[in-house]
Parts: structure tokens; sequence; C-alpha cells
């Protein structure tokens, strides 16, 4: 897939299913509202059977309609419950010292969050997305405390396969991710949009086969490593071919010496 031909695409398509996710959060947050305003709430009764470990028949608790659930531990649930379990659309803030260190509205099955959610973290982080098993799975997009951002697909809670990363200096990456990284084929531009890489990553680093562009009319072609032209490549100046051959560590080398190396031997 040429993701430099496709990635306007990828974008406007996670957006859409953004967009969706965010309808459906407003309908739990008014159905939130709502319930919070009756106070609509558990019983204590009704607490501890969806706080005990072990079950019998005799304690078996299903309650289809939305109730507020104040658990004993401090965290709060506002949704309904299935065989003692959180379960369908609902709100769950998780407390620590009266410090709310998570807040998420969405899906659940099983007392996991399961579907479609909002989740907002302790250290400022919002996303939004699908879920899996209580993690994140799935297209989904982060929001960052330092307004970095990041929409594309998930699995396992890390960001996996094709996404778009945009820095708060505007700078953007767009391609592959692996376990959390940017790795395997991708682009990445500067504040004005330019195209200043394309080619190969490596655990967030320029690594392989790569095209980078820099300030006046400089093009390097050929092989990086960790990050540094390093390997086979060549150096164009305004489309002219200037130097073919070895690169280490972002510089030319003939016989193993820099070219200012080799222009210093005295003969």
């Amino acid at each position: 897939m040429s993701i430099a031909k496709d990635f306007v695409n990828i974008y406007k398509d996670y957006l859409k299913e953004i967009n969706n996710y965010k309808k459906t959060i407003k309908y739990i947050e008014n159905m939130v509202r709502k319930v919070e305003k009756k106070h609509i709430t558990a019983t204590e009764e009704e607490i501890k059977l969806v706080e005990k470990e072990e079950l019998t028949q005799d304690d078996e608790f299903t309650c289809n309609k939305n109730k507020i659930y104040c658990f004993s531990n401090g965290d709060k649930y506002i949704g309904k419950i299935e065989q003692n379990e959180l379960h369908g659309q609902g709100y769950y803030i998780m407390y620590d010292n009266d410090k709310v260190i998570m807040e998420y509205i969405g899906d659940f099955q099983n007392n996991l969050r399961e579907g479609m959610g909002k989740c907002t973290l302790e250290n400022g982080n919002v996303y939004i997305g699908e879920f899996k098993e209580d993690l994140m799975n799935g297209t989904g997009k982060m929001v960052y405390a330092t307004g970095d951002e990041y929409i594309g697909q998930w699995q396992n809670g890390k960001k996996e396969g094709i996404g778009i990363f945009t820095w708060n200096d505007n700078t953007r990456y767009n391609g592959e991710f692996k376990n959390g990284k940017m790795d395997g084929q991708g682009q990445c531009f500067d504040q004005s949009g330019n195209l200043i890489y394309e080619g190969q990553w490596k655990n967030n680093l320029i690594h392989g086969l790569g095209t980078y562009i820099w300030n006046e009319g400089k093009r390097y072609e050929g092989e990086f490593m960790h990050g540094k032209k390093h390997g086979k490549g060549s150096f164009y100046l305004n489309g002219e071919l200037i130097y073919e051959g070895t690169w280490k560590f972002d510089k030319p080398s003939v016989f193993g010496r820099s070219l200012e190396e080799v222009f210093c031997v005295k003969l």
C-alpha cells in the first residue's frame, strides 16, 4: 500500500469513525445527567451484590435500569448491571484518595471496557475509540496532555498498524506503527506540511531505505541506520547528483574517511 497516496483517505475514514463514537458518547452523557438529576441510586444491598467476589445462585443480581452505584472503595458507576457485573452503556469514575485517576464513559461487558468509549487518564491524556478486554484495541484517537495527537489503529493498549501522529508544533508522521512506536513504512512532514522524509522506520528512528529532504534543495536517497545516513546513498543539490557512494553516521565516506579528510590530504 502506498501511504503517500492513501493516507488522506485513511485519515478521513478514521475521523468518521471517531465522530460516530462521539455521537454515542453524547447519548450516554445525557443518560448519566438524567440519572444524576433524578438521584436514581442503588441500594446498599444491590451494591454489596455487585462487589461480592464469591457468589451463590441466590446472589445473582441483574438490573436493567440505569442507577448510581457508589462502591466501598470510593469509585462510582452509573449504568446497568447484568449478573452482578457492569454491562451495557455506562459511566465509571475511579478514585485514589479522593483524586480522580481514571474516568470512562462508553460500553461495558463483564466488568470490562469493551466496545466503544472515551477514557480520561490521570496524566491528562484523553482517548476515544474502541476497547477490547479493557484495553485500547481497534480505531482510536489519543489527545495527549502535551498537545500531541495520534489517530489510527491500536492493539493491546499500544499504537499498532497505520496511524497519523501530529506533534504540538504541527509536524506530522503518517505511516506504520509497531508496539507503540513508528516502525515500518512512513513519512514525516514539517510544520508547513512539506515532506521531509519518506521511507523506512524502526523503533521510532529512520532506519533502512529512504529519502530525506532538507533546506536549500538538498536531498539524500539511500540507507539509514538508527536515524543517521549510513550505508550506500546519493546526495543531490537542486536535483543534480553531487555525491554517490558510502556514508558513515551522516557523512560521506571514501575509504573510511570523510570527504573533508580526503580533501585535506597534502600531496
